[in-house]
């Protein structure tokens, strides 16, 4: 990998089955184009996104760690800028 460093790829924080998709996918391209990338998520699937990850034999993305460290790389997909707000926020308190 290009970079040693992990980015955190990850969408809003209610993924439904395109969030969850488009982020798994992110972080497939990037790993392809040898960037050290893995897919999470800001917590549970709905049952439609269990249901085509399952179809498809994918493991759900891990659930994003509470704490990112300082300097944390991450890569956000499928989100709107209140949501991002609202996420720095909560991550910062």
């Amino acid at each position: 990998m290009n970079n040693k460093k992990e980015i955190m790829v990850f969408g809003h924080r209610n993924p439904d089955t395109d969030s969850i998709v488009t982020t798994l996918v992110f972080a497939d391209f990037l790993r392809r184009i040898k960037v050290n990338a893995k897919a999470y998520r800001l917590s549970d699937v709905d049952n439609e996104t269990k249901f085509v990850l399952k179809t498809a034999n994918i493991e759900q993305p891990d659930l994003l760690p509470n704490n990112l460290p300082d300097g944390t790389e991450v890569a956000l997909i499928d989100h709107n800028e209140s949501e991002l707000k609202y996420f720095l926020i909560s991550q910062i308190d």
